[in-house]
């Protein structure tokens, strides 16, 4: 009756933290075709203020991810989107971008990377 009583009890903790902890979103896989300077555009939207963490990665042929760039953006109800960031010369190949929210209430919407002009 106690090992109940005690997973219960986990069970409840466990479920209450992760409703407040962090997420992340994952874009879809983002195509280089050619080498060259790119700047990434992604939408950013939240019902309330909070701080994001944008980290584009180049991915492996076995799925390994390996980040290119990095960035911290503050978004909320009234922020501009897409926003738009430099992101440097990326060799042909796969990419995909995270975003690590620090609340619970955004989302990652439409991510692009394009030439630089």
């Amino acid at each position: 009756m106690k090992k109940v009583v005690l997973i219960l009890l986990l069970a409840c903790f466990s479920f209450s933290t992760s409703a407040f902890a962090a997420y992340t979103a994952t874009s879809h896989d983002l195509t280089v075709s050619q080498p060259a300077q790119h700047k990434l555009s992604v939408g950013l939207w939240s019902t309330t203020n909070e701080t994001v963490e944008l980290s584009l990665y180049a991915k492996g042929p076995s799925g390994q991810l390996n980040k290119v760039f990095s960035t911290t953006v503050n978004i909320g109800p009234t922020s501009t989107s897409p926003v738009e960031y430099s992101v440097g010369y990326l060799s042909a190949g796969t990419y995909v971008l995270k975003g690590q929210f620090q609340g619970s209430y955004g989302s990652l919407g439409p991510v692009s990377l394009n030439q630089a002009n």
